[in-house]
């Protein structure tokens, strides 16, 4: 059995359902290509609100996985403080943050 990572990301009000369908695709890709399953992708709807990112480390922990999955470090939050804060956050619950995109 393929060991799950969970997806997150950020849906803004002007983002189009084609653009949250690519991101999606894209984590589903990567998960398939390096041998986990995309459990599911939780949505963050409202700027600066983090509820589904608490959400979601918190259904991987049930799940006792350890591998959490964003399009990019900007689905986390907009400056590179809060990022670190919510990747430490992460790492502290013994979750690892990958990103699709690498950080400027």
């Amino acid at each position: 059995m393929k060991p799950l990572i969970f997806g997150y990301m950020r849906v803004p009000d002007d983002m189009s359902d084609e653009e949250v369908k690519r991101k999606q695709d894209g984590m589903t890709v990567y998960a398939e290509a390096n041998g986990f399953v995309l459990a599911t992708v939780h949505h963050e709807f409202a700027d600066g609100r983090v509820d589904a990112f608490a959400e979601t480390v918190e259904a991987i922990r049930r799940a006792e996985s350890h591998h959490l999955l964003v399009p990019s470090y900007g689905d986390l939050a907009f400056s590179r403080a809060l990022q670190d804060a919510m990747v430490l956050a992460a790492e502290h619950a013994s979750v690892e943050v990958v990103s699709l995109e690498e950080r400027a």
